[in-house]
Parts: C-alpha cells; sequence; structure tokens
C-alpha cells in the first residue's frame, strides 16, 4: 500500500477521501459562520447541539445527537436496545465492516452475539430474515453494503425489511454511513427512509469530507441510553466544536451535490467499462462508490499506480487487492469532491493509460 500522505504530491485525486491539509482545515474552521457559536462541553451546546437539531429536522426523528467516533455510536445503539429487549441478538450482513474494518469489537466488548445474513455479494432481505430461526433484537442494515460492492437493496426490498420488523416487534436500524448518497440513489428525502426505521446513524468525513464523527437519530429514550454508552466508551471528549463545526460545513457544502457525485460516479463506472482488461462492480453503480477490477499482473499494477503519483500526478488508488478471480485485482472508488475536478472523461483516459503501464 502506497501511503496516503503520497496524495499531497497529486493534482487530481480520484477518491474522496484524502488526508487534509492541516492549515487549510484551521483556516476553513475559523472562517465559518459556525466558528462563532460557543463552545460545546462534552458534547452539549454549541455546534454539537446544531448538528443534533440538523439531524431531527432531516431525519424527522424526535431525538439525535452528534458523536465523535461512528465505531463507538453504533455500539451504544446496539448496546441500548439489546438492555431494553433482554436479547442480545443482533442480525448484520455477512461482509459487515464490524467484522471487517473494527475487529469484531461489538462481540469482543459486549454481550451481543451476531447473526450473520445474506452473502458477501449482495445485501440481505426478508427471506433472509424469515431464515433465521431465531428473533433477533436488532436487524443492523447497512446501506449500502460497502464490501458487496456498494450495493443497495431496491427500496421496495427496504420496505418489506421495515415491516417485517414492525410485525416481529424487531428494532431496525440502519447503519447508513453514507445515508446521504443512498437518498440521492433512492430519489428519497432523507425522512422517507428514516420513517422505515427505528434508529439512523450517519458519517460526516466520508461523503461530507468532515474531519470526523457521526450523528445518530431515533427516540428520547433510545439516545438517552445511548448517551450513557457513549460516556462509559470514552466518546465524551470534553470539546468536541472543530468536527462538529466540520460536520456543518460538510452539510453546508456537499448535501445539495452528492446528486451530481452520484451522476459522476456512474458516467466514470460507464466510461471504465470500455476498458480492455477493466470491469466495474456493479457495472452501474448503485450510489457513489462501486469497486473497479483489473485484470493484468499484480506488480506491474502497483508499479502503474506508483508511476501515476510519481510522474503523472495523478492518484487513483494507493493499491489493489485479489478479488475472488484469478489475476484479477480490485480496489473500492468513491466519488466526491476531488473527483469532480476532472471531467470523466478524462478519469477514463488516466485508468487506460495506468492500464497500458501495467501491461508493459
Amino acid at each position: 500500500m502506497i501511503d496516503r500522505r503520497n496524495m499531497e504530491k497529486c493534482v487530481y485525486v480520484l477518491p474522496n477521501f484524502a488526508p487534509p491539509n492541516v492549515t487549510e482545515v484551521f483556516k476553513i474552521l475559523a472562517a465559518s459562520e459556525h466558528a462563532f457559536l460557543p463552545s460545546d462541553v462534552y458534547g452539549k451546546g454549541g455546534a454539537c447541539d446544531e448538528v443534533a437539531m440538523r439531524l431531527q429536522k432531516l431525519f424527522d426523528k424526535p431525538a439525535a445527537r452528534f458523536c465523535v467516533k461512528g465505531m463507538i455510536g453504533q455500539m451504544a445503539v446496539l448496546r441500548a436496545v439489546t438492555e431494553f429487549a433482554g436479547n442480545n441478538r443482533v442480525v448484520v450482513h455477512r461482509a459487515s465492516h464490524f467484522d471487517y474494518d473494527e475487529m469484531e469489537a461489538v462481540e469482543v466488548l459486549h454481550p451481543i452475539q451476531f447473526l450473520r445474513a445474506g452473502n458477501h455479494h449482495h445485501p440481505f432481505t426478508v427471506d433472509d430474515l424469515d431464515n433465521l430461526g431465531e428473533k433477533p433484537a436488532v436487524v443492523a442494515l447497512e446501506l449500502p453494503v460497502r464490501r458487496a460492492g456498494y450495493r443497495l437493496l431496491p427500496f421496495a426490498e427496504l420496505q418489506k425489511i421495515s415491516t417485517w420488523c414492525h410485525v416481529h416487534d424487531v428494532h431496525l436500524h440502519i447503519d447508513g454511513a453514507r445515508i446521504f448518497g443512498v437518498a440521492a440513489a433512492y430519489g428519497k428525502k432523507f425522512s422517507e427512509i428514516a420513517m422505515l426505521c427505528d434508529s439512523i446513524y450517519c458519517s460526516f468525513y466520508k461523503e461530507l469530507r468532515g474531519l470526523g464523527g457521526c450523528g445518530i437519530a431515533g427516540s428520547k429514550a433510545l439516545l438517552d441510553a445511548v448517551d450513557v454508552w457513549i460516556s462509559r466508551m470514552g466518546g465524551d471528549l470534553p470539546f468536541q466544536f472543530p468536527y462538529a463545526i466540520s460536520a456543518l460545513i460538510g452539510m453546508d457544502k456537499h448535501l445539495s451535490e452528492i446528486p451530481h457525485y452520484l451522476g459522476a460516479a456512474r458516467t466514470i463506472a460507464m466510461l471504465i467499462n470500455q476498458i480492455p482488461g477493466v470491469s466495474t462492480s456493479p457495472v452501474v453503480p448503485h450510489t457513489t462508490g462501486f469497486q473497479v477490477h483489473l485484470k493484468a499482473d499484480r506488480a506491474k499494477i502497483e508499479q502503474a499506480i506508483k508511476h501515476m503519483i510519481e510522474y503523472e500526478r495523478i492518484w487513483i488508488t494507493g493499491s489493489v487487492a485479489q478479488t475472488a478471480i484469478d489475476g484479477v485485482y480490485g480496489f473500492d472508488v468513491e466519488i466526491g469532491e476531488s473527483a469532480m475536478a476532472l471531467a470523466p472523461e478524462r478519469w477514463a483516459f488516466n485508468m487506460e493509460k495506468l492500464m497500458k503501464i501495467a501491461r508493459g
């Protein structure tokens, strides 16, 4: 893997995630109108309260809060709901980030047992819930499923899962790190998605390019219990306003642009699927994220990536991983503000150049 700090060398960067320039971040935070809000104290007041009020309005939920770490926020939700229910079973996707990216933290740190549903390549469905064989306390629905190519359920299937949870008295939690792009993909208001669930999580550092942190929205009783668990897990920093201000800036700047990012993602995917040896999964991205698959020698792909960074000053990816198909290597792409600096045709041209270098 190439150190992500090498992105600073590049003029153009395809993925939406890049280490920020520290000096520029401080300037942007200080220049924001939100910098005139008072400081929070342990997440209460100031920009943190403003984030919570916006989320209540966006998702049309009775209560909401800002948390500096999404992993902590979601663990707090799952712990609170399982305690309410007296049932420690939680349904997650078989390729859930809870397993892949968080080192099984939920099951290691809490008396919670995951019921893993579906397969690695597609979201689980209501049929998978019917086949569980036991009643869970929570269905945690990842929208989209990142490790399944950022795939989304059809909206009608989401409605079926919502109905199933309601009928079986099961809490539905939407694990929506990329929920803003999901709304654009479904062509729905945020509140139309949130009305289907009991609680919803969103991230501020992915699509909205904040410094970090997340939002949790749900009932007042749930949020009161979540507050307790966030404190117990060390999620209450004394002063959280830099993260909360960056979240507000991200909402101001990017929420209205996400439909354009989605359109660009689909155009870029369409164009690079025309390049020999390159394909995307899905062929038509469901959201702003998708996987790119390259058919070439791995070492040569990695040398081509380094060439593009060093000589072309273009960052397409920092690494590739083996896919299920021998001789095919892949990487994730999430399209956002940085990718918009070049037209989709230019990104396709750069991808073709990378493949030509990889093939000698």
